[in-house]
């Protein structure tokens, strides 16, 4: 396995399917338990980030890639179409959280909130 999608509707209870794959996930490219627990609260850190925001969110899609001895995981949410005036949200604490749990890090947003978490950590680890 090189690559996996998944998407689910965003509400809290689908955030346990996206938990529980990118679980096997990790097995697949060899991380310990530690790791993959460790990556599995990353996730769910970043699920609860891209889907309670301003600005509707309708679905939320985890794809994951192996290549060159890293595990790449995004978490982006697809938002409703509707443009709103947003309050500037700072996701400072959440950016912590995750850094703490996994090698890097990346959000990508607006002013509506974060749309994208993008990680990475070595496999094997």
């Amino acid at each position: 396995m090189n690559r996996m999608s998944l998407t689910v509707p965003a509400s809290d209870e689908w955030g346990l399917v996206v938990r529980t794959s990118l679980g096997a996930v990790g097995v697949m490219a060899n991380l310990s338990l530690d790791v993959i627990d460790d990556l599995r609260s990353a996730v769910e850190e970043a699920f609860d980030l891209v889907t309670h925001q301003e600005r509707l969110v309708e679905k939320v899609t985890l794809s994951c890639k192996i290549e060159d001895g890293l595990i790449h995981i995004i978490l982006e949410a697809q938002r409703a179409p509707d443009a709103q005036a947003c309050d500037l949200m700072d996701p400072e604490v959440a950016q912590l959280i995750i850094g703490t749990l996994v090698t890097e890090v990346k959000l990508e947003g607006d002013q509506c909130g974060i749309y994208t978490v993008k990680m990475s950590l070595p496999t094997g680890a």
